[in-house]
């Protein structure tokens, strides 16, 4: 039996009224760790027990394994049509790998399809399923309603009814509250070209891979939250292994989750972060999505991103709360939070997407918006005095670049209020 908290359930009938109204595909948006999993769990199981086949389309072993778990917990009969899996057609639910389902586009011919982590689904093996199947109707779900350059999702989905804000999951207890650290100057991205609404994969990884960093990942995790379970954002495979490196030998046990890795390798290393037998899990990538493990406390952000949806999803794999867990905590290295903002931050999403400024390079980067009292030491946003002390900053011209320096707690209110005052 799936019991629904009040607010799933209010996502499920926005859903369903979506239908009722003539929609054949609406998009469900509700954060990272809202039980997205559980509600199309609910939906997969109520479609199936009215006589029809429900393909649930992921793109992940992770998300496989996520998915399959959840609908074991909840009784709910299924086949997995996956790499390495058994088949079984039987079933009215069927979990699928989109890799291994666009090759067997005949197996399983589904009334409704269910698309996680749904902002990768307007293209490539995803569309090629949707338009292999004009009979199915489709439901998307994502916490973050726009592709990775910001470009919307009309294309596919037709509605979007939002769940709750972050905000609100914070304030009743469902996630977990955020501390942010961040630099009080801006990594120097100067040179950086822009492909794809992203910094190029290959520049960025050259630039990260460096241990001067606007201070070192190490030392502000041993000193800010030493021990925690933590997930460390990289640029490239490579820098990945280079962070791992240099946790152990400061003493801290640590490895590495890339795609290379076989599934049962994947599946032992995140198990072991749980267990407490790995301080830090490095990656590139493979934890932005699908990675549910709730004590995770620390997020360690080594990758700048011009990217929000990128931003929220991995800041989000640390929110979700856990028996002794008290707060996450978000290390930003890299001025992620100045370029997008907080978790908590409310989000005008749009099946249209974000309107982009256009830029060849990173030089023009928006800077840093946080500042740190020489005087009482309070991080703020940029203001003319200190909004604790009264301090009054001498006005001169910043040069910024890349430094050894300290990452400061960020005074999130403060913050917000002088993006009001400057909107």
């Amino acid at each position: 039996m799936i019991h629904l908290r009040d607010y799933q359930g209010d996502c499920i009938n926005g859903i369903r009224n979506a239908y009722r109204a003539g929609r054949r595909s609406p998009l469900l948006v509700s954060p990272t760790g809202s039980g997205k999993t559980v509600m199309f769990a609910y939906i997969a199981n109520g479609t199936s027990r009215k006589g029809n086949r429900v393909l649930i389309l992921v793109h992940r072993q992770e998300l496989v394994d996520q998915t399959v778990r959840t609908l074991h917990a909840f009784g709910v009969y299924h086949g997995v049509i996956a790499a390495g899996r058994s088949p079984d057609r039987t079933h009215a639910v069927q979990v699928g790998s989109v890799q291994t389902v666009v090759r067997r586009l005949e197996f399983f011919k589904p009334d409704l399809i269910i698309i996680d982590e749904a902002h990768h689904g307007t293209a490539g093996s995803w569309r090629k399923v949707i338009d292999a199947n004009p009979q199915a109707r489709i439901l998307g779900v994502t916490a973050t309603p726009e592709r990775l350059d910001g470009r919307g999702l009309r294309e596919v989905f037709d509605d979007l009814i939002r769940g709750p804000e972050v905000a609100w999951l914070i304030d009743n207890g469902h996630l977990s509250r955020p501390t942010y650290y961040a630099p009080p100057q801006a990594v120097n991205l100067a040179g950086l070209h822009i492909r794809g609404g992203d910094f190029a994969k290959d520049e960025l990884a050259k630039a990260m891979d460096n241990k001067a960093i606007t201070g070192d990942a190490v030392e502000h995790y041993a000193r800010i939250c030493r021990g925690a379970p933590a997930v460390a954002f990289c640029a490239s495979v490579a820098h990945a292994q280079h962070v791992a490196e240099q946790f152990q030998s400061s003493g801290f046990r640590a490895d590495v989750l890339d795609g290379t890795l076989d599934r049962d390798t994947r599946r032992d290393r995140v198990k072991a972060l749980g267990e407490g037998r790995l301080h830090v899990l490095t990656s590139c990538e493979i934890i932005n999505e699908g990675f549910d493990l709730p004590i995770v406390t620390a997020a360690i952000l080594l990758r700048p991103t011009m990217s929000l949806g990128l931003h929220l999803q991995q800041i989000g794999r640390v929110l979700r709360p856990a028996p002794g867990k008290d707060r996450a905590i978000i290390l930003d290295h890299v001025g992620n939070l100045a370029r997008h903002g907080f978790a908590e931050d409310e989000r005008e999403w749009s099946l249209d997407g974000r309107k982009r400024k256009k830029r060849k390079k990173a030089d023009d980067e928006e800077e840093v918006n946080v500042r740190q009292c020489p005087n009482c030491f309070c991080a703020h946003a940029p203001t003319p005095t200190c909004p604790e002390c009264g301090h009054a900053y001498e006005v001169k011209a910043r040069e910024i670049e890349v430094v050894e320096g300290e990452l400061v707690q960020l005074d999130v209110e403060a913050m917000k209020r002088e993006r009001k005052r400057e909107q």
